[in-house]
């Protein structure tokens, strides 16, 4: 019988109001869940923080690392310590790689010979990893979505793998008994211009309500949301735990993410989604969704009896009438959401599809090609 494969996930954040509150934390301890329902590994997440610190997340032991770094952000943390935490690892996978924390730390894999696989979730340009070549030190490159993929495809030449999630399944389901308030347009994400709400709560027609959830990250953007919103049903929730939005992903009629690549105040985005998370998840619970056609959206809505994308705002404010006319979505809209997300994005799937990744590049290592 094999020993185990060792893997570390050394990010720079974790997902706690203490760290970042983001999906790209969260993808981590994801990941990390779907690996384990693969089985044949051991693992432990590693992040940067205030002070060292170690905890559990669902069983996955996490190590927070004191930050060294004196530049403020996260994105640009590192600590000394990932040298002596890491060489009893068989392979190692950096998140938010394409960042000063991401460049430093995959430069301390490459110097042990350790395998090492890089993600990029958003965090980062960095010059180091992208004009400079530093990506091809990499052995394996993980995207989260094609459009992901086709940002870095140009400075990485070695064997890479396309993932759309996990979304756990077995916790984002549908509610027995809960009849859906069809008339409620649910959004969920950090309150920031690139998300697009605004463009929401302009199309929001009278009949429908909106549930905005997540936290202020930029207050101007939230008072001009607040402007708009006035005369119209408009609710802005930025406490909700995991129960909470577990039951307003149950109990919504419409999911809608209207990221874009041109914010409100004309502010160009260079990579506005590069998965949507939380589009996933609440399909997974049989909530119909309409997304923007930016980034990455379109690729997770494969079929428009449970899913629509629009291109502007005229496009929503069609979707969001048929809606308060209740010509869409239809009754079954929600079934073949969920089935898409189990077969496609769910922990098994994705955890087989990782499994087999980490083997090749930890076997192939080296090896050209």
């Amino acid at each position: 019988m094999h020993s185990p494969l060792r893997v570390a996930h050394v990010t720079p954040a974790y997902f706690s109001p203490d760290s970042v509150v983001g999906g790209g934390e969260r993808y981590v301890y994801y990941l990390a869940q779907s690996l384990r329902v693969a089985g044949g590994f051991e693992q432990c997440v590693f992040a940067v923080g205030a002070e060292d610190k170690r905890f559990e997340h669902d069983g996955i032991p996490v190590r927070v690392l004191r930050n060294e770094s004196p530049l403020p952000g996260a994105m640009d943390a590192f600590s000394t310590a990932l040298w002596r935490e890491l060489p009893s690892f068989d392979l190692v996978h950096v998140h938010q790689s394409l960042t000063v924390f991401g460049a430093y730390t995959i430069a301390i894999v490459r110097s042990l010979g350790i395998p090492v696989v890089g993600t990029d979730l958003g965090g980062g340009e960095n010059e180091l990893m992208l004009s400079r070549g530093g990506m091809e030190l990499l052995d394996g490159v993980l995207s989260i979505s094609r459009y992901a993929h086709n940002l870095i495809a140009k400075f990485f030449s070695g064997r890479h793998e396309i993932l759309i999630g996990p979304v756990d399944t077995d916790r984002f389901v549908p509610a027995a008994g809960v009849v859906r308030n069809h008339c409620t347009v649910l959004c969920v994400s950090r309150i920031m211009p690139h998300k697009g709400i605004d463009r929401v709560v302009a199309a929001l027609p009278p009949g429908l309500r909106l549930v905005v959830v997540g936290q202020v990250y930029h207050d101007p953007y939230y008072e001009l949301l607040r402007r708009m919103a006035e005369g119209k049903d408009v609710r802005f929730i930025h406490d909700a735990d995991d129960t909470t939005l577990l039951v307003l992903f149950q109990s919504a009629g419409l999911f809608v993410q209207a990221s874009t690549a041109q914010d409100v105040y004309g502010n160009t985005v260079a990579k506005p989604e590069l998965m949507g998370l939380t589009t996933l998840e609440a399909m997974a619970c049989g909530l119909p969704v309409a997304v923007s056609d930016t980034g990455s959206l379109p690729e997770l809505v494969a079929d428009p009896r449970f899913g629509r994308v629009f291109s502007g705002q005229t496009d929503l404010s069609a979707i969001l009438s048929e809606v308060s006319e209740g010509t869409w979505p239809g009754p079954d809209a929600g079934a073949h959401a969920r089935a898409h997300v189990v077969e496609k994005h769910g922990m098994e799937t994705i955890g087989r599809r990782l499994a087999a990744f980490y083997r090749l590049v930890s076997a192939r290592q080296g090896q050209p090609g």
